[in-house]
């Protein structure tokens, strides 16, 4: 049987135009059910346990062609977004190349080669290798670029903070603490410059006001008339809606 049910489910993937790649079909002692899987490191996986009836598998993985082409496709276009060839990062009004070649060519993983130009060893059997190695270097250029920026508005307003953590959060853009650290998320750089302005002074504000009473608003509205408006703009962006790459829990997706 296990020969066989391999087979007839090849050959189902073959009458309907699913290509080899992306797909694995196996045999698993330890699967109670017939799975579809679907992720970025593997994938779309089909996996059948060792008991169940081959007619049954065959039947199933023929209802499941549409939701297996569509899986087979969102992780070909997910792994492209793992690969970038230009990273722009509009906070910085920069926009950088990227270039790739085999890792042994650079053995310290990734190379700033003259301005706005990277290039980044590729370890094919890693599907996440670039974007951990595009990471360190995003980290790096998030922390050198916001800790200035942070420093030269709380010196303007003079204010003073203790500690600055840049994060690579989910879904905040910034907070700050009781004991008047700041948090900011390295994926502002992705975002216009005058919203990353409102961030920093947003949570410099906190530093007078913990809260967000009519008091922080009256402060902040002194630095920023415009502040409301630039919060709705704010708020229409997402978070979670920055490059694949720069994503955290990589390993996970």
């Amino acid at each position: 049987m296990p020969t066989s049910v391999l087979d007839a489910i090849h050959k189902i993937l073959h009458k309907h135009a699913v290509v080899d790649d992306l797909v694995v079909v196996r045999l698993s002692p330890r699967a109670k059910r017939l799975l579809f899987k679907s992720s970025l490191k593997k994938g779309v996986e089909i996996i059948i346990p060792y008991r169940a009836n081959p007619a049954w598998v065959v039947e199933m993985t023929e209802n499941r062609i549409q939701w297996i082409k569509s899986a087979q496709q969102h992780t070909r276009e997910g792994r492209v977004q793992l690969n970038p060839t230009q990273i722009e990062l509009k906070a910085l009004e920069e926009t950088w190349s990227v270039d790739y070649v085999q890792s042994a060519e650079i053995p310290e993983g990734l190379l700033v080669n003259g301005q706005h130009n990277l290039t980044v060893g590729v370890n094919p059997k890693d599907v996440f290798d670039v974007a951990r190695k595009l990471q360190v270097w995003f980290h790096q250029k998030a922390r050198a670029s916001l800790l200035p920026w942070l420093t030269s508005l709380a010196e303007d307003r003079g204010l003073r903070f203790e500690k600055l953590y840049v994060k690579n959060q989910v879904s905040r853009w910034g907070s700050c603490s009781k004991k008047r650290n700041i948090n900011l998320n390295r994926n502002l750089l992705f975002i216009p410059k005058h919203l990353v302005e409102y961030v920093l002074h947003h949570e410099l504000t906190h530093l007078e006001h913990l809260n967000h009473s009519g008091r922080f608003w009256s402060s902040f509205n002194r630095v920023l008339p415009n502040c409301k408006e630039l919060q709705r703009e704010l708020r229409s962006l997402n978070a979670n809606d920055m490059p694949l790459w720069a994503s955290p829990g990589l390993d996970s997706a």
